[in-house]
């Protein structure tokens, strides 16, 4: 039995619009919020689905059962997890249509559907790996956890599969201040009250000390730095208060949220175009 326990948690709604498939265009949207561990809720309608029965000796692709009709999701759930350094999300569903025989129900793996009408919550877990490996009594494969950071924070804001909206845990505040985040006493912040700008773009950052302030080995993006992210690109740091950054892409105006501490922060250049100062971000692990 394998048991951990994840402290971090995000809730993601999703909203899957009509026409898109699972659970491929599920497992992008999720991967670009690099939410890559986490569990799977859902409920809705479905215009075509295939399931394939559970059978633990056979692979689950050899016994699949297509529905190509329209059909209620009595109930969903699954995971996201890592399987050979590649996200993968696997689905379980209960699935119920109108025959001529009367009300039908079908289940197991949903290896395929299209989306009619579909609404999820995902519950992703940032301190937690969770990887997809050869089940030794079967032709699958079963999850095996273990803590550590493998997600970040990454947006809040339109609830849609391209992107969807993370609802902070009450305990954020909390973890925030772990020693091994940071070394060193954080300084006192002052809290600025958002402009109507930026309040549409979610609760505002606390503003921190001028990098006077900071010991002089501490070097952080601030507002008006621009960064270069490993998977957002080009940014501007609009909030900043020393832990997490609020960055706007350079390429499309989108609002992006991450934790510093997640990140390995490369030392400042001066942008030749601009003339301010822009840093490197990239994963630490």
């Amino acid at each position: 039995m394998n048991v951990i326990e994840a402290r971090r948690p995000r809730h993601l709604i999703v909203r899957v619009d009509r026409g898109e498939e699972l659970p491929a265009a599920l497992t992008h949207a999720l991967d670009e919020i690099e939410a890559r561990a986490g569990w799977i809720q859902g409920t809705g309608t479905l215009e075509a689905a295939e399931l394939a029965p559970a059978d633990p000796t056979t692979p689950a692709q050899t016994q699949s059962r297509r529905i190509d009709s329209p059909c209620e999701v009595v109930s969903l759930s699954g995971s996201i997890a890592s399987q050979n350094g590649v996200s993968t999300a696997r689905l379980w569903a209960t699935l119920a249509r109108e025959s001529e025989l009367g009300l039908q129900l079908a289940a197991g793996e949903l290896l395929w559907a299209r989306a009619h009408s579909l609404e999820l919550l995902v519950t992703a877990f940032d301190d937690v790996i969770l990887a997809r490996v050869p089940d030794g009594h079967s032709r699958n494969t079963v999850l095996a956890a273990q803590t550590g950071a493998l997600s970040t924070p990454a947006t809040s804001g339109y609830v849609s599969m391209s992107e969807v909206a993370s609802t902070p845990h009450e305990g954020a505040t909390q973890l925030a201040a772990e020693p091994a985040r940071r070394q060193t006493p954080i300084p006192t912040r002052t809290v600025v009250d958002p402009s109507p700008a930026q309040a549409a773009q979610g609760p505002a950052i606390p503003q921190r000390l001028p990098r006077q302030a900071q010991q002089p080995e501490e070097v952080y993006p601030e507002v008006g730095d621009l960064v270069t992210h490993f998977h957002f690109g080009d940014c501007e740091v609009i909030e900043s208060d020393g832990e997490r950054i609020r960055l706007r892409q350079e390429r499309d105006g989108r609002v992006r949220e991450v934790a510093l501490t997640m990140l390995k922060i490369e030392a400042p250049t001066i942008d030749p175009t601009t003339s301010k100062h822009r840093f490197k971000l990239s994963r630490k692990h």
